[in-house]
């Protein structure tokens, strides 16, 4: 679950003795924010204080990893906020604070490894195979009836998170993506043909599936009948607003990257999942899918909005792998294949 209250050990004693200007402290606060939220996620920690066990010889190459792809920060943030984690892992070995045999060396080694061609991040990110079960369980849960303002609320709610999940599984959208939706975008779940603007402000074509437009419809129908009653008061015009809103106060507010991973996390801890599940597990599930069922790269590079192919291909590397395994064992000939085309070749010259 993402925990934004989440705060690294020590970092009051750490903002205190190194000597930066008071606008580059605030910005060190911000992105040692970040960092105790990614390591409360991997950690499935929902403690106030992460504590510097949960540091590994490869968390800044992972929290880099993170804030890129999982995140979507900018360049620029991200280059800020890995800054600040590098300055704060050296304070925390220089203090004796790095437990085991982690040192600040190391972090920094493997970082480093990790920007050079390899790109070793990457392929350390397995597909979650129970990525759909998250969407069944929200497809599952029953409905309360909207006879009290609270059922009203509840409803509206779990239908909401049905279309969440459904469109992110068919999409692969990034969870940034789907909390800047607008109904308009998709015509209330009646087109199936999105143009959004992504990552780097970069335009690209989503397309909704069938499940995802029956879902984003039914949350869309509730809603409305809901705003009839005058529990809503709208702002805006229905067309202009958000297509995935709050249901926890009495005006249209959209919903933030942050009620995605709630709704994901929540689900996978209920199920008891053995692995911790994140939006950004859906979109890598639904690409190594395509891809193993033979669709081209170039597609898939379309699908992700990845700008470069290059990017697609060392992200998924190993499905291609296995693609290209199953290939060459469906279609190689065996040996005896081979000698009876040879003889059916020389009985023809004869």
């Amino acid at each position: 679950m993402t925990n934004d209250a989440a705060m690294v050990a020590h970092l009051d004693d750490f903002l205190s003795q190194i000597d930066v200007a008071r606008k580059t402290e605030a910005t060190y606060r911000y992105g040692l924010q970040a960092l105790a939220q990614f390591l409360a996620e991997q950690s499935n920690n929902h403690a106030l204080i992460i504590d510097t066990t949960h540091l590994s010889a490869d968390t800044l190459t992972q929290f880099r990893h993170w804030m890129r792809h999982e995140r979507g920060l900018s360049r620029r943030s991200e280059g800020t906020y890995l800054a600040a984690a590098i300055r704060y892992v050296e304070w925390l070995d220089t203090n004796g604070h790095l437990k085991g045999d982690i040192t600040s060396s190391q972090l920094k080694l493997n970082l480093r490894n990790s920007r050079g061609r390899r790109r070793v991040g990457y392929k350390t990110q397995p597909i979650k195979e129970a990525v759909p079960l998250v969407v069944q369980f929200y497809d599952q849960m029953p409905l309360p009836e909207p006879s009290t303002a609270r059922g009203g609320r509840q409803r509206l709610t779990i239908l909401r998170n049905r279309a969440i999940v459904h469109t992110l599984i068919g999409t692969g959208l990034r969870a940034q993506e789907l909390a800047s939706l607008r109904r308009s975008d998709c015509a209330d779940g009646k087109s199936d043909k999105m143009l959004i603007t992504g990552k780097g402000e970069k335009e690209r074509l989503v397309i909704l599936n069938a499940e995802a437009k029956t879902a984003i419809q039914a949350y869309l129908r509730a809603r409305d009948a809901d705003r009839a009653t005058g529990r809503k008061r709208p702002s805006l015009t229905s067309t202009d607003e958000p297509l995935f809103v709050r249901h926890d106060r009495d005006t249209l507010a959209a919903i933030s990257t942050k009620t995605v991973w709630l709704l994901v996390s929540d689900a996978a801890r209920k199920l008891g999942l053995s692995t911790h599940i994140s939006p950004h597990d859906f979109r890598r599930y639904m690409a190594t899918t395509l891809l193993s069922e033979g669709m081209p790269l170039e597609s898939v590079q379309a699908f992700l909005g990845h700008e470069s192919i290059v990017t697609t291909r060392t992200v998924y590397a190993h499905t291609r792998s296995e693609v290209l395994d199953d290939q060459v064992k469906s279609y190689r000939p065996t040996l005896s294949d081979m000698l009876q085309r040879a003889r059916r070749q020389q009985d023809s010259d004869n």
